[in-house]
């Protein structure tokens, strides 16, 4: 009976740190009906400023309507699309709500984001804050990780794809 054992034991040992690897990766994705959100991510910015959440959708149904967002560590959250301002500054103004489309779509730093307006606590790097989508009728809550202020992607620090 020990022989057979043996393996089991190893199998178990070899799969543990995978399990956990997964377990550390759900972190980086939430879903609510067909929509799933990758890897949302933010920089570092100082308490009263103003920051942008950027992620990755991906829609397996149909076409859904994003009209928000609720974050405890700021005033408000709005829909924010970039534009080049005529002094070369890109800036963030508000879209309303957003209708995501089927299929894959990216909230990075040249299109849309989540601008999270007032903030009462000073974001930094290596932190993760809750953010609640307002998608369709219901809430998706996602874990927004805090990347450098000067970032321009998620990092994938600490995970690997």
């Amino acid at each position: 009976m020990t022989r057979f054992l043996r393996p089991f034991l190893l199998l178990l040992l070899v799969s543990t740190p995978l399990a956990a690897q997964d377990h550390a990766h759900s972190d980086h994705e939430a879903s609510l009906g067909a929509v799933t959100v990758i890897h949302a991510w933010t920089r570092a910015t100082a308490q009263g400023g103003d920051a942008v959440v950027f992620f990755e959708i991906e829609n397996a149904g149909e076409p859904v309507v994003l009209s928000g967002a609720e974050a405890s560590n700021s005033a408000s959250v709005e829909v924010v699309g970039a534009t080049m301002g005529a002094d070369g500054v890109m800036a963030y103004q508000p879209v309303g709500e957003f209708q995501l489309p089927s299929g894959e779509f990216d909230f990075d730093p040249n299109g849309l984001g989540l601008r999270l307006n007032d903030l009462t606590a000073e974001l930094k790097q290596g932190d993760h804050f809750p953010l609640h989508l307002l998608i369709g009728g219901g809430e998706l809550q996602i874990s927004v990780e805090v990347e450098a202020s000067d970032a321009v992607a998620h990092s994938h620090a600490g995970h690997s794809h």
